[in-house]
């Protein structure tokens, strides 16, 4: 049975009625007959559809059964189409019949599952797909323009981000709730809404051992596009040192900082001992006060207005060192994640770098199998 839709989907309904009537009004050989809202589809069954439509396709009658959703994330997708095959089952035996799932916007991925299931689809970004008898319609909009920011900016928030990098982490493996909530240092409901994005996008498979992403790069990739580091303080500051010497300050500092608990290579500098590529004479680090303070002493740093040759970034969470690799002996860096991202965004040839650290080392690792 249905239930309530709520406010915001009540003022949709007038926009999909429109968009139906308009996808039937370009086929000249098709005609509507009827259209119902919240219709039973039999006089032998209690499921409801959001619309039936009665037309006639040259001199065949066919009946559209209609889902319509708010959102159309794959796993929404995949109950709608369950939804719409149920009702058309229930159709009587000798009537033409189609489902069609309509939507404020409607992905690629989406899009391909309702196709793959014999099912149309049409959104309100001028996205659709009508095949049925001698019907063809098929027109794909520039993009979504009705994109859910607030959703966005929950999955990729600071703290649903220190879950990502938790799970992002290779090798790969399945997270019971409570154990990764400790393990990212965040609260249980904070792990609960990160659960359900994924598992609404289809990134991440839940079983009996827990949560487990299932496609990495797919999520790696959108947060990569709305990725903004966010420092707490950017210094800047010049080093006499470079070559070994600087190399073996670097491991000094990094070892009295803890091996890595309070500084890190970041950025260009942790990609050349983790998937070297692009070179950079200028060296990034995080660290915090207590870091910083080291660094300033094993590098012999000097400040600058301009002309640095050395970047302290101080994070806002600690998740940066806690999910830090040692790429080398003594030489501690950001975690492969945190450095693909801040590579993402690190202009010249930081894009290319990143995609070489994606290729080199986090596929690769991702394919592995975690306990």
């Amino acid at each position: 049975m249905k239930t309530n839709k709520t406010l915001k989907e009540r003022d949709l309904e007038p926009q999909f009625e429109a968009l139906l009537r308009g996808l039937l009004g370009r086929v000249p050989s098709l005609r509507l007959a009827s259209l119902k809202r919240d219709a039973r589809v039999s006089l032998h069954s209690s499921d409801r559809a959001d619309r039936v439509a009665q037309v006639t396709a040259g001199d065949r009658p066919w009946t559209l059964v209609v889902e319509e959703k708010r959102l159309a994330q794959p796993r929404e997708v995949r109950m709608a189409v369950l939804q719409l095959e149920r009702c058309l089952k229930h159709l009587p035996e000798d009537v033409l019949r189609y489902g069609l799932l309509m939507a404020p916007f409607i992905s690629e991925q989406s899009a391909k599952i309702c196709t793959d299931a014999g099912m149309g689809y049409a959104d309100l970004a001028g996205n659709a797909r009508l095949a049925f008898d001698e019907v063809f319609i098929e027109t794909r909009g520039a993009g979504n323009p009705f994109r859910e920011k607030r959703e966005k900016r929950s999955l990729f928030s600071p703290r649903a981000a220190q879950v990502l990098l938790v799970l992002l982490a290779p090798p790969l493996r399945a997270w019971k709730v409570t154990e990764l909530a400790a393990a990212a240092g965040v609260s249980l409901g904070q792990v609960s809404n990160v659960r359900k994005l994924l598992l609404g996008r289809e990134w991440a498979v839940a079983g009996d051992a827990g949560l487990r992403l299932s496609k990495p790069e797919e999520l790696a990739r959108a947060w990569q596009r709305s990725y903004e580091p966010r420092p707490r303080n950017r210094e800047t500051a010049y080093t006499l040192l470079h070559g070994e010497a600087l190399d073996d300050a670097m491991r000094a500092a990094l070892a009295e900082g803890g091996k890595g608990e309070h500084v890190v290579l970041a950025s260009y500098s942790a990609a050349r001992w983790i998937a070297p590529y692009a070179r950079q004479a200028t060296q990034f680090f995080y660290a915090d006060e207590q870091g910083t303070e080291i660094l300033r002493r094993y590098l012999q740093l000097q400040p600058v207005s301009r002309g640095e040759n050395v970047v302290i970034l101080e994070p806002r969470e600690d998740d940066v060192f806690s999910g830090r690799v040692e790429a080398a002996p003594g030489i501690w860096c950001s975690g492969l994640i945190l450095t693909w991202l801040d590579l993402s965004v690190a202009g010249e040839r930081g894009a290319e770098a990143a995609e070489h650290l994606l290729r080199e080392k986090l596929l690769p690792a991702w394919k592995e199998v975690g306990p």
